[in-house]
């Protein structure tokens, strides 16, 4: 029988069950492991990138080279990945933990903050960049908790594979829709008749 440092409370097995004591509440929860959160980060994250590219092609992008839906794809893959990074720090089962929430709002000043400096390159760019980092940050910060607790419970749309069925959606259809856009067609046509 090993006892926790913290708190007095029991550790039980090999990822540490954790019967915490005291205080006059008892909760069990599994050890935060670094992967699962990282994967249930990339899973929230590949349902945002998937929202993310439908709704930035009808949007106007200041650069269609720079700007496109592979770009938004794996940006918001990253902050996916930052994501369950910054759950995994706060080492809380609790979805509204203040250091959850305290970090999760830094991610969103360091994605409003990208998008302003794209303005200083680019003309229009935080018409196209804000609505997209913040729907991309939103959507993270609330199904990367809901994904990795769900994840302990053994539920169907938290496995590991639903994640990576996400991963490999969101990077296939960033990728096949990075030509699509706002951009002129290119096409010849004749002139009107006179």
């Amino acid at each position: 029988m090993r006892i926790c440092q913290g708190c007095g409370g029991i550790l039980v097995g090999a990822p540490a069950l954790h019967l915490f004591s005291g205080a006059g509440h008892t909760q069990i929860s599994m050890s935060n492991l670094l992967y699962r959160n990282v994967i249930a980060g990339l899973g929230a994250g590949a349902v945002a990138a998937i929202v993310a590219i439908l709704i930035s092609l009808p949007l106007k992008s200041p650069d269609d080279i720079l700007f496109n839906t592979a770009s938004v794809g794996i940006a918001t893959l990253g902050i996916g990945a930052v994501n369950g990074l910054l759950w995994h720090w706060s080492a809380v089962n609790l979805p509204l933990n203040r250091r959850y929430v305290f970090t999760s709002l830094g991610l969103l000043t360091v994605a409003l903050a990208v998008a302003a400096g794209a303005q200083t390159q680019f003309d229009s760019a935080v018409a196209f960049t804000v609505p997209l980092a913040l729907l991309a940050v939103l959507i993270t910060v609330v199904a990367t908790p809901f994904v990795a607790i769900n994840r302990r419970a053994g539920l169907w749309f938290a496995k590991p594979w639903t994640s990576a069925v996400l991963i490999v959606v969101a990077v296939a259809l960033s990728l096949a829709l990075a030509g699509q856009g706002d951009q002129e067609s290119g096409s010849l046509s004749l002139p009107p008749p006179p």
